[in-house]
């Protein structure tokens, strides 16, 4: 089920914040159909209840109802939707240093120093809040806004965070929370 509150306004925010052009259609059925141009390209969003289509539209396709891409999750559809709007969107670059630490309590540490800069309280230091910190809105950055995540010194890293936890390196599963963010361009350095 697809939670029109969330996604419609998602959109619209994106759009704006790539400031490309973009114009919503909302029909009596509750669903709504958005409109994107991105300079030659044109684009149609079309969402409802349980799916969100897009279609790239050209003068060879024409409009068709059927769209070229369905999804009936935000995730993928958030996914195809930033690589769309990829060279448009100014990504804030955010950095973990992996010289800056050297064991698990001062990764969460760092990640606190450079995500959560400002907060007046503590934030959790579990794989679960980290998760939740990625998605944006506690502090740098808006919720889901698009990033470009660098860590620096991962080699490092590696070596220091390669304690087993479900028969994977911690580093491993560090990198594979943050992979998960379809919003966060993500960098080995």
């Amino acid at each position: 089920m697809i939670d029109l509150k969330v996604t419609v306004p998602y959109i619209i925010e994106t759009a704006k914040k790539a400031n490309v052009r973009h114009q919503v259609h909302s029909f009596p059925s509750g669903c709504f159909m958005i409109d994107i141009w991105l300079d030659t390209k044109f684009y149609v969003i079309q969402v409802s209840h349980d799916s969100i289509g897009l279609s790239l539209i050209t003068e060879e396709t024409g409009f068709d109802t059927i769209p070229d891409e369905n999804f009936t999750n935000e995730r993928d559809f958030k996914v195809a939707f930033l690589s769309v709007l990829k060279d448009h969107l100014k990504r804030r670059t955010i950095v973990i240093n992996g010289n800056n630490f050297s064991t698990l309590k001062g990764f969460y540490d760092e990640i606190d120093n450079i995500i959560t800069a400002g907060l007046s309280w503590k934030t959790g230091h579990t794989l679960d809040a980290f998760s939740d910190l990625l998605q944006g809105g506690f502090g740098v950055y808006d919720y889901e806004e698009p990033i470009k995540l660098v860590w620096q010194n991962s080699a490092k890293s590696k070596r220091n965070l390669n304690s087993l936890l479900d028969g994977k390196p911690l580093y491993h599963i560090l990198v594979e929370i943050i992979k998960q963010h379809a919003h966060i361009e993500f960098l080995e350095a």
